[in-house]
């Protein structure tokens, strides 16, 4: 995010450890930007640890923020849990070695007691991870000890790092200087590891704005080297990302590093992967996608060495079987996907209905066949995802969307999901249909909803700006950031099949809070999106030609 201003002096108290050891040890300072040669096993530290090391993570994800919702990055609980998954897949790790702090949890108080946690569990002879992703920003001035050459700390906010009212100056929150943690607390802390080799990775993707322009996106880059480099020590290894736009909401180099420490990193073919390896996987792809420029800092003697190579499933083909049924019906779809080294796959099927449940294992590369009911009308996304014999999992497939049917009969739909759009009492969309029976009483609408307790309205219309044949109101349980179908049901009204008739989409509340999801490359042929800036007064679709809105109908 760009530089945000505190309002408020914030005093740091850090708390007493036990063990450990309170030198601070600078270390060397390297930012490397061309691609470094890796040594393996050939260098200290180039292969796992024999038994007399123990690996330890602590993993830090935000991701939701109590008093700004349109700051969630969801991708960054996602990316924290798959870090989760994939580090128990090597010989090396143990479940009960990992402590995760995320989301609601992940309060100032909560993450200097997974520090302590960290502190107690690790020795000399061990391996300490730490994953850290929020947001991340510059304050203003330089905080006790008073250590910065330009007078600014970093910071990284928490679960309440935030404040709960408007910034006068900015679109952007203000940050609540009781719920951050600023670099020195975080050096503070990892001078009190006493582990022989230190894995830091920090993903603050979503800071937001720094790209911009160019003074911004330089900004960036000076924010990730200011973080980095205050964090510099002795066997630490270091990899941070350089924000993101605030437009883009994928943890990439969260995503990149993953993959690396899954296998694909692993450039000298030893069966190990190592962060430096991950690091320089994960660089070339970000600066491609993104623009942006991670970086590093080593002072680990070799490489350090933090997985072995298992490489997961391929992401499963999206199921394939009937779209529209009828409830208590059982259909059967087929799934498949591939192991790059030819491992025997399960599947986890996620009904769309709450159920989910895994399959036995299949060959590589041989489909799977998977059967189910449901017992309630609706429309429901099937996804899967594999997981192979030795405990990798892959990505999960895009969702398979039906529709079952009970009292009512589906006549027009369009399921296809691409992006978001906004309501809310100023905000309104509408999509037009043909309907091809001779009445309607449900519509069905992909929605999310980012907080509970807002509403979502609906309307039937013969003419855009003409008057309701119908309405309907739902309110609201936070969805997060995933789609969810909601019915909204009205007694049945007469159409003509054949003429155009509009569904006009908003909310009575205010702000951030409830979307539409739509899709783009106009997948429903019979109709057109529209979007109105003033309360449904005037409307266009200029900018929108192309896009269709997720809907089903009813008779």
């Amino acid at each position: 995010m760009k530089r945000m201003l505190i309002a408020a002096f914030c005093i740091s108290i850090l708390l007493s450890l036990s063990g450990g050891t309170s030198t601070v040890d600078v270390g060397k300072y390297v930012v490397d930007t061309q691609l470094k040669e890796i040594q393996g096993n050939e260098s200290a530290g180039g292969n796992i640890a024999g038994s007399g090391t123990e690996y330890w993570a602590l993993i830090v994800a935000v991701g939701v923020y109590a008093n700004n919702p349109d700051m969630d990055r969801p991708s960054m609980l996602v990316e924290s849990e798959k870090l989760r998954k994939m580090l128990p897949v090597s010989s090396n790790w143990n479940e009960s070695h990992i402590k995760v702090i995320e989301g609601e949890n992940a309060t100032v108080p909560n993450i200097i007691e997974g520090f302590r946690w960290l502190d107690k569990m690790e020795d000399e002879d061990d391996i300490s991870l730490i994953y850290l992703t929020t947001h991340g920003f510059p304050i203003l001035f330089d905080l006790p000890p008073f250590d910065e050459a330009d007078g600014m700390d970093e910071a990284l906010a928490t679960y309440r790092g935030f404040l709960p009212f408007p910034n006068p100056w900015s679109w952007e929150p203000l940050a609540n200087p009781f719920a951050i943690i600023t670099d020195d607390e975080i050096n503070f802390f990892l001078n009190r590891l006493e582990s022989k080799g230190i894995a830091l990775i920090v993903d603050s993707c979503h800071s937001g704005g720094f790209n911009d322009n160019w003074s911004y996106s330089k900004a960036a880059e000076n924010w990730a080297e200011g973080f980095a480099g205050e964090l510099q020590g002795r066997n630490r290894v270091i990899v941070t990302s350089v924000p993101e736009d605030k437009t883009s909401y994928g943890s990439f180099f969260s995503n990149y590093i993953i993959k690396g420490l899954q296998g694909y990193g692993d450039s000298n073919g030893d069966g190990m992967c190592s962060l430096e390896e991950a690091f320089y996987y994960a660089k070339p792809r970000i600066e491609s996608e993104t623009g942006m420029h991670p970086q590093i800092f080593d002072d680990y003697p070799g490489e350090l060495v933090l997985t072995e190579k298992e490489l997961p499933p391929s992401q499963p083909e999206k199921p394939y079987g009937q779209e529209i049924g009828k409830t208590n019906t059982t259909y059967t779809y087929q799934v498949i996907s591939s192991d790059p080294e030819g491992d025997n796959i399960k599947y986890l099927v996620d009904w769309g209905d709450g159920n989910k449940e895994w399959t036995d294992f299949y060959p590589s590369g041989e489909v799977a066949s998977i059967t189910h009911s449901w017992n309630k009308e609706g429309t429901y996304e099937i996804s899967v995802m594999a997981k192979d014999e030795k405990g990798a999992e892959g990505g999960w497939s895009d969702p398979a969307i039906v529709t079952m049917t009970d009292t009512h009969a589906v006549d027009q739909r369009q399921v296809d999901q691409e992006w978001i759009f906004h309501i809310n009492n100023t905000r309104w969309c509408a999509q037009s249909f043909v309907p091809t029976l001779d009445s309607i009483s449900k519509i069905e609408l992909g929605v999310m909803a980012w907080d509970s307790g807002r509403n979502i309205i609906v309307s039937l219309r013969d003419r855009l700006d003409g008057e309701d044949l119908a309405k309907a109101e739902v309110n609201m349980e936070e969805t997060g950031w995933n789609v969810e179908w909601v019915s909204f049901e009205f007694p049945a009204v007469t159409v003509i099949p054949g003429n155009t008739y509009y569904i006009v989409c908003r909310s009575s509340n205010d702000g951030w809070g409830t979307g539409w999801a739509a899709s783009g490359e106009n997948p429903y042929a019979n109709g057109e999106f529209y979007t109105s800036d003033d309360g449904g007064k005037n409307w266009g679709n200029q900018h929108w030609k192309d896009v269709d809105g997720c809907f089903v109908t009813y008779k």
